[in-house]
C-alpha cells in the first residue's frame, strides 16, 4: 500500500472536487491557509485530528470516509490486490466476480 499520507491527501482531493470547491474555499471552511490544503492534498502534510474533525464537518460525512482510499492506490499495486482476493475465492465466487467485470468491459 501506498503512503498513507499521500492516499489521505487524495481522498481529500477527491472529495473537494466532487463538492465542486477550490483548495481556497475548502482552506477558508475549516480556517487554514490554502498551501497547507495544497500540501494535505499532494501528501506533503498530514492533518491533525482537529482539522480531521473540521474536515469531517465541513464536508458532511463521516470520519471514517477520510479513509476509504483503496480505490486511490496505483493501478499496479490495486492488479496484486485483486489477484490476491481471486486466490482467496471460492470456484463459485470467482464465476461471480468474472461476471461483473464482463460487464465492465462490453
Amino acid at each position: 500500500m501506498q503512503n498513507i499520507k499521500i492516499l489521505f491527501g487524495r481522498k481529500i482531493k477527491e472529495i473537494r472536487k466532487k463538492r465542486k470547491m477550490t483548495q481556497a474555499q475548502l482552506a477558508e471552511l475549516v480556517n487554514v491557509d490554502d498551501k497547507h490544503i495544497s500540501c494535505i492534498e499532494s501528501g506533503k502534510n498530514f492533518p491533525s485530528a482537529d482539522l480531521i474533525e473540521r474536515f469531517v464537518n465541513v464536508l458532511n460525512i463521516e470520519p471514517k470516509e477520510l479513509f476509504e482510499f483503496y480505490h486511490l492506490q496505483d493501478p499496479d499495486n490495486l492488479k496484486k490486490e485483486i489477484l490476491y482476493m481471486l486466490d482467496k475465492l471460492q470456484d463459485e465466487e470467482i464465476s461471480l466476480v468474472y461476471k461483473y467485470i464482463r460487464t465492465f468491459l462490453l
